[in-house]
């Protein structure tokens, strides 16, 4: 647990448990506590202990990967990164860590699991880009000048490592880029491939099997769409995954579909299995379920289908649990870790409750494991509500609005139901979502400030089905804006908002409609534009992940080149624009700095006050502690000129 002492005031900030791990005698596990934005805190690290008991901090190592147990549970590993590759570990809890194995691995480790025949690792080679939700700075692994990017390097593969000795070899083609994998029980695995090892390959990938020496056996699935969460059922014969659109690697949520792994298959048939979530995460258990985790509307749901024999299923049934929380085992997608007996763990958390691990039994109220978080919780001084309201079109809309806890914060006007200055977060992907959550960061940081804060889920959004994530497609800052528009409506109608006092906030995509928000003037009295897309032309031309744009203008720029241009903020800015501060990393590679550049350029043109701030080392998301400050900083002082400052 650590103090925050920026402007939101001097409250605890919780520490973050996730990644967890189980063994297979289901009575222990082990997790990884991150780093949070004020930099590690002593309970940093990763954590053992077991179920029955409380865990502990074993080693104060961060990994880059998830954590997996031994066949025999004895010990566990966990990859480490640096400069130019990283460390696998062998962590033994019964050892002292001075004794614990570590072997050197070319390239960045990402993914691992072990099996009966020793560690099977995912890594990036040298010139590969990091996931847009990671850093999004690309992986160089040398300090050279100059640097030098080629279709030759930044592949991805599988590796196969001997837990006792550390030798290591290759075991996926080299002209194939694995984003994701699942090992097949005896040898092989299934693997989300593509012929492109750059990020815009990961949009076109397939699913493949690969033989235990890394060869290609059969295809499995090719499709328009993106494909993630690849799981073999426990006798070898049967896999599962998601499918669907996402802006982003890391995102996906979708749909579930069987496949049969039969080699002598000439077109391998796919099952749909209906769930009632846009599914994220799936595992199969060695008892023959299969677990799903998934965004649900503005919650999370989890739970698993059974009956899913190695024919087709028509009787397969699937049970699932609706969390009015937010249930995750990274930071963005929800995700759940099955016991023997039927229950599981995950990290969970509510925007009152900061996150902890818990069992979660079908049915029953929530059991915690872990207490990292006992002084935080409790000291929230916001009060978040569900909201929902009709688009110009009739379209439902859902969301979520903050406000000060009465008791804690002074209404912005005169008398206790004022309306408050309202700022409106539009999140990011778009294939992202706001729930039910303790990350709700600068909500707690506005409320603090006396801001009411409205954030809205419009069409493109994941928890309501493929329909309405793909609803914003071929019309970017079309109907979704206006889902927008029509929340700070809503909110004015309810006393919420001050309809002279509204400002936006985005970064990423949710940067892209802020600064669209500013272009065109509409309500809104000023803008934050982080890490945002203005020009989509040049970004499209600049970017690690061209077919984003593809998919969500319908085409290359030189296809649809009136779109590109009508729905690009910087030819839509007038004298009628509004102020913008601009913030963005230097090293972003899915969204370059140029893109900062243009908009802050293109607004002074016309007058309009704008401030850009470039922080240097950074990438898509920033990570220093100081940076995360002056964010924090520069946000209050900005709002607080062009809205009137709160009293």
């Amino acid at each position: 647990m650590r103090t925050d002492t920026g402007p939101a005031g001097r409250r605890p900030q919780p520490d973050h448990p996730e990644r967890i791990a189980v063994t297979a005698a289901g009575d222990a596990a082990a997790f990884v506590v991150t780093a949070g934005q004020a930099g590690p805190t002593a309970a940093s690290g990763i954590w053992y202990g077991p179920l029955a008991g409380q865990p502990a901090r074993i080693s104060d190592l961060i990994p880059d990967t998830n954590l997996a147990f031994a066949p025999d549970d004895r010990a566990l590993a966990a990859a480490v990164q640096d400069e130019t590759g990283s460390t696998v570990i062998v962590l033994e809890p019964a050892l002292e860590p001075g004794a614990w194995r570590q072997f050197r691995l070319p390239g960045f480790a990402e993914a691992l699991a072990w099996t009966a025949d020793g560690l099977v690792v995912l890594a990036a080679e040298p010139g590969a880009d990091a996931a847009s939700l990671t850093s999004g700075r690309p992986l160089s692994g040398q300090g050279d000048d100059p640097v030098v990017i080629s279709g030759r390097a930044g592949w991805r593969r599988l590796w196969r490592l001997d837990a006792e000795t550390g030798a290591a070899r290759v075991a996926s083609p080299d002209d194939l880029a694995i984003w994701e994998f699942a090992v097949i029980p005896g040898g092989g695995a299934v693997v989300v491939g593509s012929d492109d090892p750059s990020e815009a390959g990961w949009y076109h990938s397939r699913l493949l099997v690969l033989d235990a020496g890394g060869r290609r056996v059969l295809v499995l699935r090719e499709s328009p769409w993106q494909l993630s969460s690849p799981t073999v059922s426990p006798d070898g014969r049967r896999a599962a995954f998601v499918e669907g659109w996402a802006s982003d690697r890391g995102l996906l949520a979708g749909d579930v579909h069987l496949v049969g792994l039969d080699e002598s298959a000439v077109t391998p048939e796919i099952a749909p299995l209906a769930v009632d979530a846009d599914v994220t995460w799936l595992l199969w258990a060695p008892d023959g379920r299969l677990w799903l985790a998934g965004w649900q509307h503005l919650g999370t749901a989890w739970g698993w289908a059974d009956g899913l024999a190695a024919e087709a299923p028509p009787q397969a049934r699937v049970v699932t649990h609706a969390e009015q929380a937010s249930c995750l085992n990274s930071r963005w997608h929800p995700e759940v870790v099955p016991l023997p007996d039927g229950s599981v763990l995950t990290t969970r958390s509510t925007p009152q409750s900061p996150p902890e691990v818990v069992r979660l039994r079908h049915g029953a109220t929530p059991e915690p494991w872990t207490a990292l978080n006992p002084q935080t919780a409790g000291t929230r001084r916001m009060q978040v509500r569900e909201a929902r309201w009709r688009a110009s079109d009739g379209t439902l809309i859902e969301g979520l609005v903050a406000e000060p806890a009465e008791a804690d914060s002074p209404q912005a006007g005169v008398g206790g139901n004022a309306p408050r200055p309202l700022v409106v977060d539009i999140h990011g992907g778009p294939s992202l979502a706001w729930h039910h959550s303790w990350e709700l960061r600068w909500a707690e940081l506005l409320t603090a400030a006396g801001y009411a804060v409205l954030m809205v889920n419009p069409r493109g959004s994941a928890g309501r089905g493929q329909a309405f994530a793909r609803a914003n497609l071929i019309d970017p800052a079309g109907a979704e804006f206006s889902d927008i528009l029509a929340g700070v409506a809503h909110c004015v109608a309810e006393g919420i908002a001050d309809p002279d006092r509204v400002a936006a906030i985005g970064a990423s995509y949710g940067g892209y409609l802020t600064a669209w928000a500013v272009a065109t003037g509409t309500v809104f009295r000023c803008g934050v534009v982080i890490a945002g897309i203005s020009d989509l032309v040049s970004c499209w031309g600049t970017a690690n992940n061209a077919p984003f744009y593809d998919y969500l203008l319908g085409g290359r720029p030189g296809e649809q080149q009136a779109r590109y241009l009508e729905r690009s903020p910087v030819i839509r800015l007038s004298p009628a624009s509004r102020p913008a501060l601009i913030l963005h990393g230097q090293q972003d590679r899915c969204v370059p700095a140029g893109q900062a550049e243009e908009l802050y350029a293109g607004l002074r043109e016309f007058g309009i006050e704008a401030e850009l701030v470039i922080y240097p080392r950074e990438g898509h998301q920033v990570r220093e502690p100081a940076h995360l400050e002056d964010q924090r900083e520069r946000m209050l002082r900005w709002l607080g000129a062009h809205l009137e400052a709160p009293r």
